[in-house]
C-alpha cells in the first residue's frame, strides 16, 4: 500500500511537471512541426490523429495542473444552552479593555401567527432551518442558543472596539441570510427577524440586566418599527418597566390618551389616491417613550379592558375624521379592529350608532374589521346580531386577515363582509416569488366572483403595489405607502399629497388659458 501511495505522487508530480511543460510557448510552436511531420509520413488521417491527440492530451494535463486544493470549508456555529452564550459574553466584557464582546437577540416576526397559519409541524421545520443558517452565518468563534417562541441569543466573539456600524452590518446580513424563502409541503414562507443588540456591557449593568437580556429588550422595542425592525440598547432603555408596572398603569394611560390611535392611510392602487386609514392603538408613555404594542395589547387583554380600547379608537378615529373634514382634507373613511370581546358587547351597535351621531357622520365612513378566525370559530349569536346590525346600519365590514382562518363562504355572507384583507403574509415578496402570487390571485378571484371589494395589507416595496393593482386588486396599505402616524403628523402627510395632485389638475386648465 506504501508502494501504491508512493507511486500514486510520482505519477502526479510528473503529470503536473509534464502538463506545465507542454503549456510553455516553445513547446506550442513545435505542434506545426509535429501535425507536418505526421501529414508527410501518413497522409491526411495521421494528421488528423496527431491534431486530435495533442489538443486532448493538452487540455487534459493542462487541467490536472490548474487544479487547486479546494478551499476549506467554513466550520459550523452549532447551537449551545443559553448559559454557556452568557458565558461567553461575561468572560469578554470582565476582560475590559479594546476588545468588546456584542450581544444579539433575533426575533422570528409573527411567530405565532405562523404557528395559527401553517402549524406547529411547519414551525418546527422553519426553526431548525433557521439554525442551520445562523450556523453558516456566524463564525465558529462566535456562540448562539436557540430560545423559545422563535428566538436566538448570539454572543458575537470579543473583537477590537465593536462599533454600531459594524454591529449593524452583522445584524443586516444576518437578516437577510435567515429571511431567504423556506419552502415545506408545498408551502412556501419568508421569514423575517427583528434585531436587538447590545454592545456596551456597562449599560447593560447599570440597567440591572446582563448582555443578552439587553438585546432582548432591544428586540421588544424594535417591534415597534414593524417586522425587520433593529434596535441597539441604550441608557434611554434602562429605565423601562417590566409587564407588572405596564399593568398597573393601563388604566390611566386609557383615560388620559396616552393610549390612542395612530392612524396608517389606505390608498387606490390603481390612482395612490387615498381611500381611507385604518387607526392602530399605541402608547406614548411620558417616560419611556413610544411602547410596542406587542408589549402593550396582551396586557389589555389579560386585564379585561379590550372594549375600553375599542371605545378610545372609535372616538379617536372618528374625532380625526372630523378634524381633517374642517381642513378639507377629506379621507373616506376610518377603519377600527373589533375583536372577539368587544364583538360580544350586546350594546356595541347603539353604542357605534351613538358616536356615529354624535360626531356628525355618516355610517359609511366607519369601517369595522373583523379578524377571519373570529368569523370561522364563532356561535354566538349576540357577536352575529352585532355585525349584521352594524352593517344594516351602514357602516362597512372588512374581513381582516385573510387567508389566515379558513372562513367559508357561507360565513362571509353570514356577517355581510363588503371587503376581505388580504394578510400580509401572501403579499410579502410576491414580485418574487410565484406561489405568492397564484395565492394573491386565488383570493382575488373569489373576491371578484362574490362581489367583494379587496384591500392588500402590508406593502413594503413599490413592485408590490404595482403588481397588485395590475392584478386588480383595489386597496393597499403598508411601510410602502405609508407607516401608522399621528394624527398631526397624518394632516401633513395628506397635504402633502394633495399637493403633486392638484398641481396636475391645474396644469391642464392652465394650457388651455394660455391657448
Amino acid at each position: 500500500m506504501r508502494f501504491r501511495a508512493e507511486r500514486a505522487e510520482v505519477s502526479t508530480e510528473m503529470a503536473e511537471r509534464l502538463a506545465a511543460w507542454i503549456r510553455r510557448p516553445q513547446v506550442l510552436a513545435l505542434v506545426p512541426a509535429i501535425s507536418l511531420l505526421a501529414y508527410v509520413i501518413g497522409g491526411e488521417v495521421w494528421l488528423f490523429v496527431s491534431v486530435i491527440a495533442l489538443q486532448s492530451g493538452w487540455l487534459v494535463l493542462a487541467s490536472r495542473a490548474d487544479r487547486r486544493p479546494a478551499e476549506p470549508r467554513r466550520p459550523l456555529c452549532r447551537p449551545v444552552p443559553r448559559d454557556s452564550v452568557e458565558a461567553v459574553l461575561r468572560t469578554g466584557a470582565a476582560q475590559g479593555g479594546e476588545m468588546v464582546p456584542a450581544a444579539v437577540l433575533l426575533r422570528l416576526d409573527e411567530a405565532e401567527a405562523l404557528r395559527e397559519r401553517h402549524g406547529a409541524r411547519l414551525c418546527a421545520a422553519l426553526e431548525e432551518e433557521l439554525t442551520l443558517r445562523l450556523g453558516r452565518s456566524l463564525r465558529s468563534l462566535d456562540a448562539f442558543c436557540v430560545l423559545p417562541e422563535g428566538r436566538f441569543g448570539i454572543a458575537l466573539a470579543p473583537q477590537r472596539g465593536v462599533a454600531l456600524g459594524a454591529a449593524l452590518a452583522v445584524a443586516q446580513r444576518l437578516q437577510a441570510d435567515l429571511g431567504q424563502p423556506f419552502r415545506f409541503e408545498s408551502v412556501t414562507v419568508w421569514p423575517s427577524v427583528s434585531v436587538g443588540m447590545c454592545l456596551n456591557p456597562a449599560t447593560a449593568r447599570a440597567a440591572g440586566l446582563d448582555m443578552l437580556e439587553a438585546a432582548e429588550r432591544a428586540a421588544r422595542i424594535a417591534l415597534q418599527s414593524g417586522p425587520g425592525g433593529l434596535h441597539s440598547f441604550t441608557a434611554a432603555d434602562q429605565a423601562a418597566p417590566g409587564a407588572s408596572a405596564l399593568r398597573s398603569e393601563l388604566r390611566r394611560a386609557l383615560e388620559n390618551g396616552e393610549i390612542c390611535a395612530f392612524f396608517q392611510p389606505q390608498v387606490e392602487l390603481a390612482t395612490g389616491a387615498v381611500s381611507g386609514m385604518e387607526t392602530l392603538a399605541r402608547w406614548l408613555h411620558p417616560e419611556r417613550g413610544l411602547i410596542p404594542p406587542a408589549e402593550f395589547l396582551p396586557l389589555i387583554e389579560a386585564e379585561g379592558l379590550s372594549t375600553r380600547l375599542a371605545e378610545r379608537m372609535l372616538r379617536d378615529g372618528l374625532a380625526a375624521l372630523n378634524r381633517l373634514d374642517a381642513q378639507g382634507l377629506v379621507v373616506p373613511n376610518v377603519a377600527i379592529n373589533l375583536s372577539a370581546p368587544e364583538l360580544g358587547n350586546p350594546q356595541l351597535a347603539e353604542t357605534i350608532a351613538w358616536e356615529l351621531d354624535r360626531h356628525e357622520l355618516a355610517p359609511e365612513r366607519l369601517v369595522l374589521e373583523i379578524v377571519e378566525t373570529v368569523v370561522t370559530h364563532t356561535d354566538d349569536d349576540v357577536l352575529v346580531r352585532n355585525v349584521a346590525q352594524l352593517a344594516t346600519l351602514g357602516c362597512g365590514i372588512d374581513l381582516d386577515d385573510f387567508g389566515t382562518g379558513h372562513a367559508s363562504i357561507a360565513n362571509i355572507r353570514r356577517f355581510a363582509v363588503s371587503r376581505i384583507k388580504i394578510d400580509r403574509s401572501f403579499v410579502t415578496h410576491m414580485h418574487r416569488d410565484p406561489d405568492q402570487r397564484r395565492m394573491v390571485a386565488a383570493i382575488l378571484s373569489m373576491a371578484g366572483e362574490l362581489g367583494l371589494a379587496s384591500v392588500a395589507e402590508g406593502i413594503e416595496v413599490p413592485e408590490e403595489a404595482a403588481l397588485l393593482a395590475e392584478m386588480g386588486c383595489e386597496h393597499g396599505q403598508g411601510f410602502g405607502i405609508a407607516r401608522p402616524m399621528p394624527a398631526t403628523e397624518l394632516a401633513r402627510w395628506l397635504h402633502a399629497q394633495a399637493a403633486p395632485r392638484a398641481q396636475a389638475a391645474a396644469a391642464p386648465t392652465a394650457g388651455r388659458e394660455h391657448g
